[in-house]
């Protein structure tokens, strides 16, 4: 009787490792912005859109120029722009 009880938890148990690995789906790019002088640019703005669907991801780099864009369509290809104030986008 108890087994019968426990047999649930111990398939629990020896479970949990498989469904832990689950596959990611997503995909994230990251990066800093720099000008020519290798000066970051905080508050410069990051957009990225994957050209098969159309689909637009925008960022605004933070301190440091550091950005992060995350949750995007796995595959490619991304067509990047950066924009800042007073600078050509690139």
């Amino acid at each position: 009787m108890l087994f019968k009880k426990i047999l649930p938890f111990i398939i629990a148990v020896l479970a949990m490792p498989f469904l832990s690995k689950a596959q990611v789906t997503t995909g994230t790019i990251t990066g800093t912005v720099k000008d020519a002088k290798a000066t970051s640019l905080v508050g410069a703005t990051i957009e990225a859109i994957h050209e098969p669907s159309g689909t637009v991801y925008r960022t605004i780099s933070g301190k440091a120029g550091v950005f992060t864009i995350p949750s995007l369509r796995v595959g490619g290809p991304y067509k990047v722009t950066v924009s800042f104030v007073g600078f050509k986008s690139e």
